[in-house]
């Protein structure tokens, strides 16, 4: 391994694995697209979509909310799928070591926010200065520590780890070989427990048994049944409508046709300069303040704008550098109301600086579990496994499928949340959870998850008995025997203990041991 090509592919790592934190959150990192398109760039993408998808299964239910820091599926993708291209395409080896490399990752990203806080207590003395400059620079420095974080691992692993991982196959038993690609078709198991108990499984728990149905007797592909679960999902709640003709739009013009006439000091053009900073709110997320100095460095081009008095300004950013955490693509939502009050404030309406503050803390729970339990738990989840569907076969147009629906959802929520928000003010949110459009959407979106992920259980979790019994001098095959009561039992009853042990502290981890244990003992006694 040459020290350039090993440089190289460690700025890639590095600059893929940034956009989670760094630049927009627009889940290229993701393994099912990262993977891919790592593949592609180091010249076989097949074993990137295979490794890719297969991390993205390990990992689909460990999504990190709020301030926990699961195991790194990104870091874990990417390196992953990496050492398996460098080991001659065997995908076997990256969805192996994604593992232990997915441990690492979490404790390097924890190592990221501690050192961010540096950054943010360096921006507090710029503030007391006065200098935005210097406080929008230091903001940005976060690129480079998760630039880092991500980069120097995956460097060390392809430098030195490749040739070893090489000297280490090469010495590996065929039995262990064998197991691991036996315990890498057994790992999907675990992310499709951890699917059904992110869904509301015990009360929709019929689509999954569809879903496994049309898939294990009719042969259908994932993607016409995800097709008929939108059909299903849609016409169900077509004829359980109400009829009711007022729609939340409907009721908000009147709140629009209110502010129309009130003075403004804020424009489009200003909007826009708030609109591509929330792209980089992340970038210094840290465990003291969370996404504080990020929200701050979008708000300013508008606070600049607003307050053209100094120490007006002044207070206006050390207000918003006060604590903030949010789904990055709800919080724009908040950006557009606190613009609209730092406006009507400066023009002279009775609104307080503790007003703004609270009216900020008090939006921030509800949007965020919008964001973590609808855009990043289900949006984000259904198309993950639509996408590693087709992935794990060799479609190229897996990742896409992936891809184009979530940066759509991205830009669309985070144009349209700043500019109503802006518009409607807090009244935007009271309308949206009053209505009952987020609950429909998640109770379709079960349903479609509910019918995808049964089927991906026939499809993508392997395990088949090697063992041959004698009755009556009769030699019996015990998996043809089993395929003839029920097809697909094994991968189906291993799902649902999976299902049942994630209850347990660390389920996880127990699984992911069980999983290549069965892999590797399984081989070693060829019983699988």
């Amino acid at each position: 391994m040459s020290l350039t090509y090993a440089l190289f592919i460690a700025t890639v790592i590095g600059l893929i694995g940034l956009e989670g934190y760094g630049y927009g959150y627009w889940l290229i990192s993701r393994p099912v697209f990262g993977g891919a398109l790592l593949g592609l760039i180091m010249g076989d993408l097949k074993t990137g979509l295979i490794v890719g998808a297969s991390v993205e299964l390990m990992y689909m239910g460990v999504l990190p909310i709020g301030a926990s820091i699961p195991p790194n599926s990104v870091i874990a993708g990417l390196i992953g799928t990496a050492l398996a291209i460098l080991s001659g395409g065997k995908p076997e080896v990256g969805i192996t070591l994604a593992i232990p490399v997915g441990v690492l990752g979490q404790l390097l990203v924890m190592l990221a926010w501690n050192i961010n806080i540096i950054l943010v207590h360096r921006a507090d003395d710029y503030c007391a200065k006065d200098n935005i400059h210097m406080m929008e620079i230091t903001h940005l420095m976060g690129l480079i520590v998760f630039f880092l974080v991500h980069a120097v691992p995956a460097f060390l692993a392809v430098y030195y780890g490749s040739d070893m991982v090489n000297q280490l196959i090469g010495h590996m038993p065929l039995w262990i070989t064998d197991g691991l690609k036996a315990a890498s078709t057994i790992l999907p198991a675990i992310g499709m427990a951890m699917l059904l108990r992110m869904m509301d499984f015990k009360r929709y728990w019929p689509f999954f048994l569809i879903g496994f149905v049309l898939s294990v007797y009719l042969k259908l592909p994932v993607l016409p049944i995800a097709i008929i679960g939108i059909a299903v999902a849609a016409a169900i709640f077509t004829l359980s409508s109400k009829n009711n003709p007022e729609t939340m739009l409907d009721s908000d013009s009147e709140v629009a046709a209110s502010t129309e006439d009130e003075a403004h000091l804020i424009n489009k053009k200003d909007l826009m300069s708030v609109f591509r900073r929330s792209f980089f709110t992340m970038t210094s997320i840290n465990y003291e303040r969370f996404e504080n100095l990020g929200y701050a460095y979008a708000m300013i081009p508008a606070l600049k704008k607003i307050y053209t008095d100094k120490d007006q300004l002044h207070e206006a950013l050390t207000r918003n550098l006060e604590f903030f955490n949010c789904h990055p693509f709800t919080l724009n939502a908040i950006l557009g109301i606190s613009i609209s009050m730092e406006e009507q404030r400066a023009l002279g309406k009775p609104i307080t600086g503790e007003s703004i503050s609270a009216t900020k803390a008090a939006l921030m729970g509800p949007l965020a579990g919008i964001g973590d339990s609808i855009f990043k738990a289900t949006f984000m989840t259904l198309f993950a496994a639509l996408g590693a569907a087709l992935s794990l076969q060799g479609n190229w147009f897996g990742p896409i499928l992936f891809i184009v629906p979530n940066i759509l959802l991205n830009l669309l929520t985070r144009y349209y949340g700043l500019f109503y928000g802006y518009k409607f003010g807090s009244n935007l949110i009271g309308k949206i959870q009053e209505s009952d459009i987020l609950q429909k959407f998640v109770d379709g979106a079960t349903i479609v998850g509910l019918l995808v992920v049964g089927a991906m259980v026939v499809n993508f979790v392997k395990l088949d008995l090697n063992i041959v019994g004698t009755i009556a001098g009769a030699k019996i095959d015990i998996q043809k025997m089993l395929d003839s009561i029920f097809p697909s039992m094994l991968p189906l009853g291993i799902t649902m203990w999976y299902y049942s042990m994630l209850k347990k502290k660390n389920g996880i981890y127990i699984l992911l041991a069980i999983s290549f244990a069965i892999g590797l003992i399984g081989k070693f006694f060829s019983i699988i």
